[in-house]
């Protein structure tokens, strides 16, 4: 019964260990979603966890795929710094745009090339919200395997530019309060201090700031609040 708590414990520590190991590596390629992973990136990505699944299990040789790790760890993080270097390494591990559609004529070669078939680029245009094709200037599928569409000028939205208007410019909004707690470092990176904070809560009708599930502001002074519920 001993030797099975030991055994159970040994797999709960290395588990542990090879979680951490696991994220320490992995954080090396960046926070990048796995939308966004190049084909090294994912590669890389999926051997780390059967690596690290194999630590978590290998109690008499762990440090074999704790090694690899690190190994695949530093190497991922090698990869990426040289992709940041060096255009050439980049265009290796990242590849290159390919134009899938162009002025209106959707290229045959290219969607080959990149091996997707028209049903696909129809229904990437339309998750897209292009649904007409004759209102896309251009295709384009990019490194990360995105297809994006450049629309025609005549339907795309128009700009404040476009109208002659001069707005405002645009402020980046603060978290203030997450979850009842004040963010001190948010508060003085806006510009303001927690007796603004209160006048304004109160002027939206919150006593406290513990009754306030989110609060933002922006430079311009904007502001908004809630309760939890």
């Amino acid at each position: 019964m001993l030797h099975y708590a030991a055994e159970i414990g040994k797999v709960a520590l290395f588990s542990i260990v090879s979680l951490v190991t696991m994220f320490a590596t992995t954080r090396l390629g960046g926070k990048r979603q796995i939308s966004q992973m190049s084909i090294f990136d994912y590669a890389n990505s999926i051997t780390v966890g059967s690596i690290a699944a194999e630590m978590a299990t290998n109690l008499e040789s762990w440090y074999r795929p704790f090694t690899a790790l690190l190994v695949y760890g530093a190497a991922a993080w090698l990869v990426h710094y040289g992709a940041c270097k060096s255009l050439r390494l980049r265009l290796i591990v990242d590849g290159r745009t390919i134009v899938l559609m162009k002025d209106g004529v959707i290229r045959k070669k290219e969607l080959a090339r990149a091996a997707i078939d028209l049903n696909e680029f129809l229904a990437q245009a339309r998750v897209a919200g292009y649904h007409d094709l004759n209102t896309v200037q251009a295709a384009m599928l990019e490194t990360n395997g995105q297809i994006s569409f450049l629309p025609k000028s005549a339907q795309r939205p128009a700009t404040a530019g476009d109208l002659g208007l001069a707005p405002p410019p645009a402020s980046l909004w603060y978290d203030l309060v997450l979850d009842g707690k004040v963010m001190p470092q948010n508060l003085r990176e806006s510009g303001r201090d927690e007796s603004w904070l209160r006048a304004r809560l109160h002027s939206a009708g919150i006593g406290q700031t513990g009754e306030v599930f989110y609060a933002a502001c922006d430079a311009a002074g904007n502001f908004f609040a809630c309760r939890g519920e």
